[in-house]
């Protein structure tokens, strides 16, 4: 097929107007392939003309036959399996068109477009296994202290781990979702999934996922309004964070909370595996944190990593034995990103 400069490139593409096959398998094409190559899923005659404007070039497309035309031939595109309902008497496809009845096992779709992909070194065989050995922990940086750095302390942290080959994903939890400005302010969470986590259901797991967006750190999409403007509180978080658990599709969720510990921020912390306690180095600091000891009941027991930031430090000092690492002040947020602190928590929680 023809090619041009500048295609845009894909390496799944799945257009399916006849909706025989994507709404029975988005989610696992999702749990599949998304974290190994670009995906794209069509599910209309106006997304797949809208999608095909401009060229592209594509391994592996899997088209409904209602959709299929000599349009392709002005792309670049290495397989092609067409979804039929049966085989037409004398029809001749192209050499690397390959037509699939719409009444296989979906098992069987899987396969061959897993083999397609494996033959163009896109998909490595082990993938699915290695996957599914995945044993999702929780770690969740929290702090009485408003503005003390638990958002970028939660960032800080999911890179670090994403360095160690950890597959993270970060979720902000306090009500204005402030890990979110580190990350490009275009995107939002669609209000659906505000939805599906105050009335979970069967779709609430599909949801998430569409909301996650994947980057150098996976990060669940912020939303436009506040959380208590949706009415989104600690108990929708736990159903989000027992949702994501059961699925094991990552390594580590990070779970930047805010600065009120009540009981259902006690609720949502009994899950977690690890607690990063921040505090500051100063006497105002310092009776938050004795405060937060006197209903020390509300706090996990789990393994606890006490990090204290000096940047508003007024000369008062905490006991070295006492803390696991101390974040010294620097000129910019980019800089304390490669504090030391964060890589040796990474190797602790991941030993």
């Amino acid at each position: 097929m023809g090619e041009e400069k500048d295609q845009k490139q894909f390496h799944l593409v799945i257009a399916d107007t006849a909706q025989q096959f994507l709404p029975y398998t988005e989610e696992e094409i999702i749990r599949r392939y998304a974290d190994h190559m670009t995906v794209q899923m069509l599910t209309n005659k106006k997304a797949v003309h809208a999608f095909f404007e401009e060229t592209k070039s594509i391994n592996v497309l899997v088209i409904d036959k209602g959709s299929y035309g000599d349009f392709l031939q002005d792309h670049t595109i290495n397989h092609v399996f067409v979804l039929a309902p049966e085989v037409e008497a004398e029809e001749t496809m192209p050499d690397n068109t390959e037509i699939l009845m719409g009444y296989i096992p979906v098992a069987e779709i899987f396969l061959r477009i897993e083999e397609t992909l494996q033959e163009d070194g896109i998909l490595e065989k082990e993938v699915r296994e290695e996957e599914q050995q995945r044993n999702t922990r929780v770690i969740a940086v929290y702090s009485p202290i408003g503005g003390c750095g638990k958002s970028l302390i939660s960032y800080a942290l999911a890179r670090k781990l994403r360095k160690l080959d950890q597959k993270v994903l970060l979720v902000a939890c306090d009500p204005m979702q402030s890990a979110g400005v580190y990350f490009p302010a275009e995107t939002y969470a669609k209000e659906k999934l505000a939805e599906k986590l105050i009335h979970p259901d069967g779709e609430t797991y599909w949801t998430i996922l569409q909301n996650i967006e994947q980057s150098e750190i996976s990060y669940l999409l912020p939303f436009e309004k506040t959380l208590p403007s949706l009415e989104i509180g600690m108990q929708q978080w736990e159903v989000l964070l027992t949702v994501l658990c059961e699925k094991r599709d990552f390594d580590y969720i990070v779970l930047d909370i805010g600065t009120v510990l009540g009981r259902q921020t006690a609720s949502l912390l009994s899950k977690v595996d690890f607690l990063i306690l921040l505090t500051e180095t100063n006497l105002i600091a310092n009776r938050k944190m004795q405060k937060l000891l006197q209903d020390s009941d509300l706090l996990p027991k789990c393994e606890c990593f006490l990090v204290a930031n000096e940047y508003k430090a007024d000369g008062m000092r905490i006991a070295s034995e006492s803390v696991f690492g101390t974040i010294t002040p620097y000129n910019t947020w980019e800089e304390v990103l490669e504090d030391p602190v964060f890589y040796q928590i990474a190797l602790k929680v991941i030993e």
